[in-house]
C-alpha cells in the first residue's frame, strides 16, 4: 500500500491474441495481506485486449500482537499463557489488552520489554506483559493459654 513492489512484474499473456482468456491470481507474501485491486488495474480475469494491461494488487502490511502475565521471576502464570491477541492484522489496527485476576497473586507493573496494554498494530510483533507478584502469607496468629 506504501509503494513497495513486493514481486517483479513479470507477463501474465505476452503478445497473446486478442479475445483469449487471462487468469492472475493473489500471493501470500509474510508480513502482508490483500487489501483491494489497485486503482487503475486491470481486472484479475479477462480477456487479451489491444495494448498493454496491468493487474496491480496492493497489499497491507500486518504485525501481531500477544499477551501474557507472568510472575515476577518470569514465569507464566496459570492461565496467563501466551494468547494472540491481534494476528497478521493490518498495521495501524487498534488493540487492546485486559489485566486479569490470579488467586494468590496481584498485578505489581508492566514488563520493561512489553508492549503498551492498549496501542496500534506495528509491522514488527508485539508482546504484552503483565506482571505479578505472589501475595504475601499472613502468619495466623498464636492463641495464648492462661492468664
Amino acid at each position: 500500500e506504501d509503494g513497495k513492489v513486493l514481486e517483479p512484474t513479470k507477463y501474465v499473456v505476452k503478445d497473446g491474441k486478442v479475445g483469449d482468456d487471462y487468469t492472475t491470481e493473489k500471493n501470500k507474501f509474510d508480513g502482508y495481506k490483500f487489501k483491494r485491486m489497485g486503482e487503475f488495474s486491470a481486472d484479475a480475469i479477462g480477456k487479451v485486449e489491444e495494448g498493454t494491461k496491468h493487474v496491480v494488487y496492493v497489499y497491507a502490511k500486518t504485525g501481531n500482537v500477544d499477551v501474557k502475565y507472568v510472575d515476577t521471576e518470569g514465569n507464566v502464570l496459570p492461565g496467563g499463557e501466551v494468547t494472540p491477541v491481534k494476528t497478521n492484522e493490518e498495521v495501524g489496527t487498534e488493540y487492546g489488552t485486559t489485566q486479569k485476576t490470579f488467586d494468590g497473586y496481584h498485578f505489581v507493573k508492566m514488563d520493561v520489554k512489553s508492549a503498551p496494554a492498549t496501542g496500534v498494530v506495528t509491522a514488527k510483533d508485539q508482546h504484552v506483559i503483565y506482571v505479578y507478584e505472589k501475595d504475601s502469607e499472613t502468619p495466623t496468629p498464636e492463641k495464648k493459654k492462661g492468664s
